[in-house]
This record gives structure tokens, sequence and C-alpha cells, in this order.
């Protein structure tokens, strides 16, 4: 017969039995990966903060008191949109120089000069007495903040490694964007009850104040490593040369313009001039608008992650929204329909939002991996600069229609063929953005960048140089 083994009695010395693990419950490799990583996360909110700042003063200036500065400096809508134009070409340019700096010298010292800059400006602007001293501390807070957001994705990439970069990527811009939530219905509450200056000397202060929590952050905790790279390594060259990234810099810059342009510069107005919306409720379509954004961006990486890492469809699909938004702008400006659809539009326009972070991956993904700022850089710097010129273009149909405009004691109604004519341009910008973007190789994750062969007859230092 087979013996049944009898367990030896306690001796009570034995140690006592190890209980059975309880189920994982969902979202706990989050929460353990969160717990594990607590400082990162830390430094990854106060990036935030500045980046909150940032994206405030670019959606509040001029978008949100677009008729309180034109009424209270006696000016054109043209000069009123030059505060915006002047912003993103500083901005657009800075972005450029940004990515260099940031992988040159550590993003933690470019963030931090960006954010001292940024705040300064954004205290003086409320307190310029003229329209030269606005423009003068405009131009300030665009030369900080252009300095911020190239520098929090460099500190990403060194943070959180490439398998987490689009996912914090996304959660990065979601916290910044809500900074451009702030600036839209509750900045114009906030205005209609204290004033512009006052509401905006309030963010200047708080900016400062999140400068100075994240400058004691970065002082307390030394994560963020990173190998400085030569200057004579950072080549633009190889950035411009590829095809892929020629191909980016008109898709994300083109995209992105469009949406800025509405959400940030005329969206309000126009609500206001052609369908007689008050402050508060179009203050409230270009809230819905920007609330739809964040929740874009932050579901982009997850969105690309559950297609298998794949980025072309993502950024195929946001711009054929972006598309189809402007030309419904267009069919609804021409033929006088309800609210409704003007709602509807901002919406689909918020949906375009998703392909802006995954434009960046996909542009990290086709460059040197010693090159991310640089690279992101360019197409930040030129996202910003193609929003320029689209806001300088506007400015200028809504002057050539200035004579056929109606003046109120508090602001200035611009006729629909003003809005007309620059829907029509930006939808033909947005058509040539959608077939660039059919062109867009996919990376699957990976990066497909190849340096080019050596090309003969050209030698540097007496060695056969690669073409670049």
């Amino acid at each position: 017969m087979r013996q049944i083994p009898v367990p030896p009695a306690p001796t009570g010395r034995e140690a006592p039995p190890a209980e059975i693990p309880a189920p994982d419950p969902a979202g706990g490799a989050v929460a353990e990966y969160l717990r594990r990583n607590r400082t990162e996360m830390l430094i990854l909110v106060s990036m935030s903060a500045l980046y909150f700042f940032a994206y405030f003063q670019r959606i509040a200036v001029p978008g949100t008191i677009f008729d309180e500065l034109q009424s209270s400096f006696h000016t054109s809508a043209g000069a009123v949109a030059w505060l915006a134009a002047l912003y993103l070409y500083i901005y657009g340019g800075t972005a450029l120089l940004a990515g260099v700096l940031s992988d040159r010298f550590g993003s933690v010292k470019v963030l931090l000069a960006g954010g001292l800059i940024m705040s300064v400006g954004s205290v003086l602007f409320p307190l310029s007495p003229s329209l030269g001293m606005l423009y003068a501390t405009r131009a300030l807070v665009g030369l900080g903040a252009g300095l911020i957001y190239l520098s929090i994705v460099k500190a990403l990439d060194s943070l959180f490694g490439e398998k987490h970069f689009a996912i914090f990527l996304g959660v990065t811009l979601f916290l910044g964007y809500s900074g451009g939530l702030a600036g839209t219905f509750p900045f114009e509450r906030l205005v209609n009850g204290v004033g512009w200056r006052m509401a905006l000397l309030t963010a200047g202060i708080l900016c400062t104040a999140a400068f100075l929590a994240a400058a004691l952050l970065f002082r307390k905790n030394r994560r963020i490593r990173q190998r400085r790279i030569p200057l004579s390594d950072l080549k633009f060259r190889k950035i411009l040369g590829g095809r892929q990234s020629r191909l980016l810099l008109v898709v994300g810059p083109v995209t992105f313009g469009v949406y800025f342009l509405v959400q940030a510069t005329i969206g309000k107005k126009f609500l206001a001039d052609y369908c007689g919306m008050s402050s508060a409720l179009s203050a409230t379509f270009t809230f819905v608008m920007m609330l739809v954004t964040m929740i874009m961006v932050l579901s982009a990486g997850f969105v690309s992650r559950l297609l298998e890492n794949r980025r072309k469809p993502v950024i195929v699909v946001a711009v054929g929204l972006a598309l189809f938004s402007i030309a419904l702008l267009e069919v609804c400006a021409r033929f006088g329909l309800g609210r409704g659809w003007f709602l509807l539009c901002y919406v689909v326009l918020g949906l375009s939002t998703i392909g802006s972070p995954i434009c960046s991956v996909l542009m990290k993904e086709s460059n040197p991996s010693g090159s991310v700022g640089t690279a992101i850089g360019v197409l930040n710097g030129a996202s910003y600069l193609a929003v320029a010129v689209i806001t300088n273009f506007a400015a200028y149909a809504m002057d050539c229609f200035s004579a056929s405009a109606k003046r109120t004691a508090t602001a200035v109604i611009y006729p629909r063929a003003a809005y007309e004519t620059i829907f029509i341009g930006c939808f033909f910008l947005a058509l040539a953005a959608f077939i660039c973007a059919l062109c867009l190789r996919e990376s699957h994750g990976k990066s497909i960048y190849v340096e080019k062969p050596p090309a003969e007859g050209r030698r540097i230092s007496g060695l056969t140089s690669t073409h670049q």
C-alpha cells in the first residue's frame, strides 16, 4: 500500500506560511509603476506646470480677449492679431534653437531659463501702458515659452525611455493643454469679473510660483542625466534632408496651424461676429474644443499602441478630420446654418489634434537617436511659424474687409466674407497636408532612420564622408 506522508510536527521555530497574493486588480501594474517612479512623476508634473502656463498664454492672448485689447488700445484687428503672430514667430524660432540647446547643454538648464523669461514677460505684459510695450513683453513671453516644450521632450526621453515615450508625451500634452482650457471660458469669466489686466497679472504671478517650485525640485533631485552632444553632431541637414522629415514638416505644421488659428485667434471672435453669440457663449465653444483636444492628445499614445504602434493611420485620420472640419465651417458660414453645426465643426477640429503627438513621435523615429531635441524642435518650430503665417493671412483678410465692418462701443464686427476667405485658404492648406500624410512611411514604433551610404568624391579630414 502506498503510504501517505505525514508532515512533521511544528517546532515553533518555522517561518509563518507565505500569504497567497491577491489577484492584481485592473490598473495595479500602472499603480506599481507610478509608485516605483514617484520622483520621475514629480518632475513630470513640475515640468508640465510650466507648460500649462506657456499654453495658457497662447490661447488666452489675444483669442479670448481680442475685443478687450482692441478697445483698450484703440487699434485695428491686424494690430491685435500681430500680438499672436509676434508670439508665434518668436516661439517658433526659439523652438528651433531650444532643440539644439537641450541636446547640447541638457534639458534642465534650458527649461529653467525658459521658465524664468516667460515668468518675467507674463507679469510685465498686463502692466504695459502702450501698444509698443505690449509687443515687447509679449515677445518675452514667446521667447521663454519657446524654450520649454522641447526641453520637456528631451527630459521625457531621458526619464522614461523609448517604450513609454509616446504615453508620457501624451500625458504632458494633456496637462499642458489644460492651460489652454483655462484660457478659454474660465479666463473669459475672470476677465468679465476683474478685467483683463488683473486676470493676466494673476496668471503671471502663478506662473512665477510654478517656476520657483520647479527650480527647487530640480535642485533637490538630479534624476535627469544626458550625454552632451557636440554642436558639430547636431546637423539640421540630416533632419531636413530626409524625405520623411520633409513630409512631416508639411503635415504637422499645416494641420496644427489651421487648428490653432480657430482655437486661439479667430474662433471666439468669429462666433461673436457671425452668429451674434455673447462673449461667454462663444468662449464656451472654444472651451469644449480645447477639452476635446486634451482628451485626444492624452489618448494618442494609447490609440497608436492599440494599432500595434502604427503611426501613419492616426496621422492620416487626424489630417482628414481637419480637412473635413474646415470644409464644413465654410459650408456653415456660406449657408447660414445653426449654432449647433458650428459646435460640431469645433469638436471635429479638436479631434484632429490626436495626430499632433504622433507626428512628434514619428519625427523622433525618423531621425538619429542622439538628436531627439533637434528633430522635434525643427517640427515644433515649423508648426508655430506656420501658425504665425496663417495668423498673418487671417489678419490681412480681416483688414481687407474693414471698410464693411460694423463698429460698436466695445468691438469691431467683421462681415461673413472675411471669414469665408480665411476658411477657403485654410481648406487648400489642409488638402495639401492630407496628400503629404498619405505619402508617409510607417515606423511600427521603431527607429527607421538609416544613415546614407558614403558618397564617392566627398572627403573630410582625409576620409570618405557620408553625403548628408
